[in-house]
């Protein structure tokens, strides 16, 4: 629908019942909820309708600019963006290549925090039930991954070892954390 085709005039009016079927005359709660409701709805009515008639205007003036900008192309020589819109574009593709990245480290460190997790419930529940077991909260083993798969010198792997309540010798993160 444009601009000028659309709807003109007062905003609608709310005469009648609000619901589907009127509330029995006897109903003293569909009066009251009426009574209660009925300013509040009128008043979102009339700014709903304010907002769409500010909605036409902003596409008329729209228009107008459009119109105005046309013009201005036509009899004049508009200056030389091509520079600048190929370094936007360039910044847009290492900006695209950089969020791929960084979606992808996401969702990498997302699984190791799952695959951290299980484990630490794995020994919680292995702890709480055999006192025998080889894998204790202090061992140096994350589903099957040895110290050397996580550095000791890595804050990322000394935050994701204590996260999970794995010590990694040197990193300051160790099995005893309170509360987990």
């Amino acid at each position: 629908m444009s601009a000028s085709t659309s709807l003109a005039g007062s905003p609608p009016s709310l005469s009648g019942n609000l619901s589907p079927s009127p509330p029995r005359a006897g109903d003293p709660l569909a009066s009251g909820l009426r009574t209660l409701f009925d300013p509040t709805i009128r008043q979102t009515t009339e700014k709903l309708w304010i907002v769409h008639q500010s909605q036409i205007a902003l596409a008329e003036e729209l228009e107008r600019l459009i119109s105005q900008l046309n013009h201005y192309l036509e009899t004049t020589d508009p200056p030389l963006l091509k520079p600048t819109i190929v370094k936007l574009a360039s910044v847009g593709k290492r900006l695209n290549a950089v969020n791929t990245q960084l979606h992808a480290i996401q969702g990498r460190v997302s699984r190791l925090f799952i695959q951290l997790s299980k484990q630490k419930a794995i020994n919680n529940h292995n702890n709480n039930t055999a006192s025998t077991n080889s894998t204790t909260p202090g061992s140096n083993t994350i589903m099957g991954l040895g110290v050397s798969s996580l550095t000791s010198g890595s804050p990322a792997a000394a935050a994701l070892a204590a996260a999970a309540g794995v010590g990694i010798p040197g990193s300051g993160a160790s099995g005893n954390r309170s509360g987990g």
